[in-house]
């Protein structure tokens, strides 16, 4: 489960601190955020922004959703995960497991898809506002999580708000916001304690009563700084003359803050400091790890001992099990710590990751092995433990950023290789190729054996989604040509599985996006010749190829070449039990066998996958696509009633906002619609949908989109409407050579192509499409007029006719005999008869022409 890689702390409202003073003119302010769109909170550390934001909370009529961020949230997936799983119970049951695998497609879909689908759960959720906190913001640095944010402001429902807490500037747009009022924008100026603040703080948490004069002084020292007022009130609680102290510190040059913490470290005792030392490297502490880094079992009792002297350490569970430093008394801590025993540092990280390691916490194992100055030895075993899960999460940048830390000469050849991996997936080509260009430089000074075959593996693999993603297949030509007899599997990157949620693997980054062309086609056959040399012909990368080449071919109309490419997927993607490949397989055979007017074939191959999906791989998630199926194959059989009652589990509505994950669920919808003569809903569905792809730069999808706007506006009789859909679908189409897109709209579709094709004659345009036209004429099945009884060369006698019915109902021919009074030998005679009349010679093909003679109505 993603929910077991989650760090519940992270997404926890802190427990404010009990006797803080509430400091209502802000959190008046603060509850203004109600009313509009984004309320921020921007000062330096100290000025109470967590302790102001988490009171708010505590007292809030909204639902709140908490997300507390650090330095190693800078990676896409792995903010919006966090994000969406701190929303979790605030919204509909099950949303991290249904939104989880559109993160991990990343970026097979781009963010805006995955932000798409929660705007949508956040729509729905209308009882109760919600409010989501990002507290310290200021720790994300990379610019497409600003962009997303931005994003998610711009769209959000009515009842939602986000509340961004940061030492620096917002970065992203907020002028509209502010222009329009829905903007609350709190500073430091606002955080500053006032005289009357002071004088309650100082009542409350020291159980002080100051004088005006002091209440004023403090004013002036502090500018009313919070974290500068709390420390004042640890230094006096512990001072024995008030008096004393303020003479003392009057006129001092030295920075307040730094004193202060100096002043309060240095009264404390031996014990407690060097515990707060060994501790400071954490980012989060409980007594387990204290123990860890101190080498004691005092753990707890030094935290009880902290949280009396109320010496900045925050909780961050319920449970009081967890803790932090305030981020300003964690950065003296440090400083003060590599002040005094600098070559501590390395054991202390080494301590904690070890003892991280212990307890299955192997992010925060790693991220201390970083700074152990090992040379990357203990970094890079447990980067291996965990590589496979943060592959499936499709954490890429986390993956970048921690490989980037490690000494190049550290990282083993598996390691580096799946760096440039990463490089390929995320886009960067020109760094992965001079990585991989050193990786093949390395192999040059290896020598013959089986580790040189397993290097030469995962280049061969690297090399391949360089040259399917970047384009550049002549590189990967030359390359590929050089490739000895050898090549021994390479585990983990050839069982990558490319496929989390899409039923159509040609509309994944995998399948191009449905671009297809005979260079396209070559390479796909020339890397599955090659893997299938070295006995890689079941391996899931393998299968994925084939697959899409598979869809390939049943849109060019190849039909047979489609056909025994996807039987021999089939018994493999079983075996494994891989639904990212098994469900467009039998998406794509059923489709099969509808163009081949097998319909009631196609349709038990889909009940037969709904089962497998539903009771042995157990991901109902891939139900609906199937449900989806089934619907669209009784439209194409012109039953419209039992294509309704095929989508009613998926409750669909015209007055949806559809995501692209459900893009064919949708777009078979719309077909429904459209038979059901509901033409302006249907159209209002696909031109959302058409948007979402043309963002996504699917070509298969734009087509299949803009065909069926075609079709609708013509039925409408808005021919010019129309026509400009078919044109966009004939840009693309021919481009691609696509075939069955078209041909599988039937009669309606030739129709259209002809009316355009006349109109763009007398419009002077003749020859831009007229070519790509007649081809597509051409493969349209010929339109012949219903076949009735009457209209057989010899008509079949009533008894015939019973002796057909019984044998088309599978009874056997003494059955037959039995239940007509006959002899079987005369069964035989009657039914050489009836297959002569008929023009057949088996039972089957008996069936199919009663069937279309309709000679049983």
């Amino acid at each position: 489960m993603q929910s077991q890689i989650i760090l519940q702390t992270k997404i926890k409202t802190p427990v404010p601190r009990a006797g803080g003073v509430r400091r209502e003119r802000l959190l008046d302010r603060l509850n203004r955020s109600s009313e509009g769109r984004l309320a921020f909170i921007c000062a330096p550390a100290g000025f109470g922004k967590t302790t102001l934001v988490s009171q708010w909370a505590e007292q809030a009529s909204a639902g709140v959703a908490w997300y507390s961020l650090d330095e190693t949230d800078n990676d896409l997936m792995k903010f919006w995960r966090y994000a969406i799983y701190s929303l979790a119970p605030l919204l509909t049951p099950g949303l991290g497991e249904r939104i989880d695998p559109l993160l991990r497609a990343f970026p097979n879909v781009t963010i805006h898809t995955v932000l798409d689908f929660l705007l949508q759960e956040l729509e729905e959720r209308e009882e109760v506002p919600i409010a989501i906190v990002l507290d310290d913001y200021h720790s994300i640095t990379e610019a497409s999580i600003h962009d997303s944010v931005g994003y998610l402001i711009e769209r959000l429902p009515e009842k939602v708000r986000l509340i961004v807490a940061s030492r620096s500037e917002i970065p992203f747009p907020t002028a509209k916001w502010r222009v329009r009022d829905q903007l609350v924008d709190i500073r430091p100026d606002h955080l500053s304690f006032t005289d009357e603040e002071i004088r309650r703080f100082y009542t409350d948490s020291a159980g002080l009563s100051l004088t005006d004069e002091r209440v004023s002084l403090l004013q002036k020292w502090t500018e009313g700084w919070a974290a500068s007022l709390q420390l004042i009130a640890l230094t006096l609680k512990e001072h024995s003359d008030p008096d004393r102290f303020f003479k003392q510190y009057e006129g001092t040059d030295r920075s307040l803050i730094q004193y202060l913490l100096d002043e309060v470290f240095s009264g404390l005792p031996r014990e407690l400091r060097r515990f707060l030392l060994r501790t400071s490297i954490l980012e989060r502490l409980d007594a387990e790890s204290c123990d860890a880094l101190t080498l004691g079992g005092d753990g707890r009792d030094m935290l009880e001992r902290l949280q009396k002297l109320n010496l900045f350490l925050i909780p961050l569970d319920d449970t009081q099990g967890w803790f932090r430093y305030h981020h300003l008394f964690s950065a003296f801590l440090r400083s003060q710590l590599e002040k005094d025993e600098p070559t501590l540092l390395p054991e202390l990280h080494r301590l904690a990751a070890n003892h991280f390691a212990g307890r299955s916490l192997l992010e925060e194992a790693l991220e201390h092995s970083l700074e152990c100055r090992d040379e990357g030895g203990l970094s890079v075993q447990l980067l291996g433990l965990q590589i496979s899960s943060v592959l499936e999460r499709g954490e890429w940048g986390t993956l970048l950023r921690w490989m980037r830390r490690i000494p190049r000469e550290a990282l083993p050849f598996g390691l580096s290789l799946l760096y440039a991996f990463t490089l390929i997936i995320t886009g960067q080509f020109d760094a992965a190729e001079e990585e991989l260009r050193r990786l093949e430089r390395l192999t040059l000074e290896e020598e013959p054996g089986e580790e040189l075959r397993e290097m030469q593996s995962g280049l061969f693999f690297a090399k391949i989604n360089l040259a399917f993603s970047s384009g550049n297949y002549e590189q990967w030509y030359s390359y590929a040509d050089r490739i000895p007899d050898m090549l021994p599997e390479s585990p983990l990157l050839y069982k990558f599985n490319y496929n989390t949620n899409e039923p159509f693997v040609r509309r994944t980054a995998f399948g191009l996006k449905g671009m297809q062309n005979s260079e396209t086609e070559a390479i796909a056959k020339r890397i599955v010749g090659i893997l299938e040399s070295h006995g890689w012909g079941q391996t899931l990368f393998t299968q994925y190829i084939l697959q899409s080449l598979g869809e390939g071919y049943y849109e060019w109309n190849r039909l047979e070449d489609c056909a025994g490419l996807l039987r021999r997927i089939e018994p493999i993607a079983r075996k494994h039990r891989i639904a990212g490949l098994l469900v467009p397989n039998r998406i794509a055979y059923a489709r099969y066998l509808s163009a081949e007017g097998r319909v009631k074939e196609a349709l038990a191959a889909v009940d037969d996958t709904i089962e497998l999906v539903s009771e042995e791989l157990e991901e109902p998630r891939w139900l609906s696509c199937l449900y989806a199926l089934r619907a669209y194959l009784h439209l194409r059989d012109g039953n419209a009633v039992q294509a309704e009652k095929a989508l009613s589990p998926l409750k669909l509505s015209a007055q949806d906002k559809p995501s692209l994950p459900k893009n064919w669920e949708y777009v078979t919808y719309a077909r429904l619609l459209g038979a059901k003569r509901k033409e302006k809903e249907a159209l209002g569905l696909l031109g959302t949908l058409s948007r979402l792809n043309h963002r996504e730069s699917c070509i298969a999808g734009i087509v299949d989109i803009a065909l069926l706007q075609a079709l609708l506006n013509a039925q409408c009789g808005l021919r010019s409407l129309a026509f400009s859909h078919l044109e966009e679908a004939l840009e693309y189409g021919s481009a691609n050579g696509y075939v069955r897109s078209f041909v599988d709209e039937g009669e309606p579709m030739r129709s259209l192509l002809m009316q355009f094709k006349e109109h763009s004659s007398r419009g002077g345009q003749e020859g831009k499409w007229d070519s790509y036209i007649e081809s597509l004429l051409g493969r349209f099945p010929r339109k012949e007029k219903p076949l009735h009884a009457a209209e057989l060369p010899e008509q079949l006698s009533r008894k015939e006719i019973a002796v057909l019915l019984e044998a088309v109902r599978g009874a056997a021919n003494r059955e037959i005999a039995e239940r007509l009074h006959l002899t079987e030998g005369t069964v035989k005679v009657y039914l050489s008869r009836i297959y002569g009349k008929l023009g057949v010679s088996t039972r089957i093909q008996a069936l199919r022409r009663a069937e279309e003679l309709r000679l049983f109505e």
